[in-house]
């Protein structure tokens, strides 16, 4: 969390001396308005990971195809060398009650289904925010000041949104295959009971 509150302060730092040198306008004042900026995008955030988890069960179903991770884009998760830096983006799963950052019980078919339920919840979060982050345009008097400002936070928020989407889209890869393995094991073990009885 310190990493991206860093990365935050920083980017608000950074949009405020640009804008100040390119308007002519104080730096306090800029300053104001980025962190207002920056402000209402986390709080566009919270509202679209709040309706994102009220949604039902079914729609966020990790067998459905929007969901479902192929080989390709699992490889492309692993040009970006994602297993490197993972770690190090928080994980807010305590807000959901279901933390998503080590599987406790990897055995268990019933808790791997609500890890990639709640993974599938985190996708949609973290989607729709990349895009809703951009909302921020419409909420105040559009000016020149203003577009300077709202845009890059926009961006930011996008980019800070993205590396949690591949994290999710990444690990629910290996939970399928992980899911299917306790599936193969559950049925084995069925089979072997059944003669045995």
């Amino acid at each position: 969390m310190i990493l991206y509150l860093t990365i935050i302060a920083a980017c608000v730092l950074i949009i405020s001396a640009i804008v100040t040198l390119v308007s002519g306008l104080g730096f306090f004042y800029v300053l104001g308005m980025t962190a207002l900026a920056v402000v209402v995008v986390i709080l566009v955030d919270a509202i679209v990971a709040t309706v994102s988890r009220l949604l039902p069960a079914k729609w966020a179903r990790h067998d459905m195809k929007i969901f479902t991770v192929k080989a390709k884009e699992k490889k492309f998760y692993e040009k970006l060398k994602i297993r490197k830096w993972k770690d190090k983006v928080p994980e807010i799963g305590q807000f959901t009650g279901f933390r998503k950052n080590k599987i406790v019980d990897p055995k268990s078919v019933e808790y791997l289904d609500r890890f990639l339920l709640e993974a599938c919840y985190g996708e949609i979060g973290h989607f729709f925010s990349v895009f809703f982050g951009f909302l921020i345009l419409l909420l105040f008097p559009i000016s020149g000041i203003w577009l300077s400002v709202s845009i890059p936070v926009a961006i930011v928020n996008a980019l800070l949104n993205l590396p949690s989407l591949f994290i999710l889209r990444y690990n629910s890869y290996k939970l399928e295959i992980l899911r299917k393995s306790n599936l193969k094991k559950q049925s084995r073990m069925a089979a072997v009971e059944s003669v045995v009885a």
